[in-house]
């Protein structure tokens, strides 16, 4: 994959880092759609969304390709940052997701759906 490099002014990478934020996107993913009117399912907010899908019960392990299941296409690269993105996403929201740990050869993120007690 090509990669395609780009040098801005402090003011103008302030500009850019303030529009991704805004629309909840990395600058990556805000410049491809701005660029080639491209959107992406690969969010934090999606992965959560389908992660609350049903399709994994309290306690249950998941990485985020289970999450996408067929969807998932992400080459290795894009998909370390995507993954850090998430990460950091459910730490930095309360979105009922845990980190685990890095998966049985310490490459992949293990989650789980965090469990809901009654009294809580």
């Amino acid at each position: 994959m090509p990669v395609v490099k780009l040098t801005l002014s402090e003011e103008y990478y302030q500009k850019l880092s303030e529009m991704a934020q805004a629309e909840k996107m990395s600058i990556q993913d805000l410049i491809r759609n701005k660029l080639f009117h491209e959107n992406t399912i690969f969010t934090p907010e999606e992965a959560v969304r389908r992660a609350h899908d049903g399709r994994f019960s309290n306690g249950q392990e998941f990485s985020l390709p289970d999450v996408y299941g067929d969807d998932w296409n992400i080459e290795r690269g894009p998909a370390g940052v995507f993954g850090k993105r998430f990460y950091n996403y459910i730490n930095d929201n309360e979105v009922g997701i845990v980190f685990l740990n890095m998966g049985k050869y310490g490459r992949r993120a293990m989650y789980k759906l965090k469990e809901v007690h009654e009294n809580e």
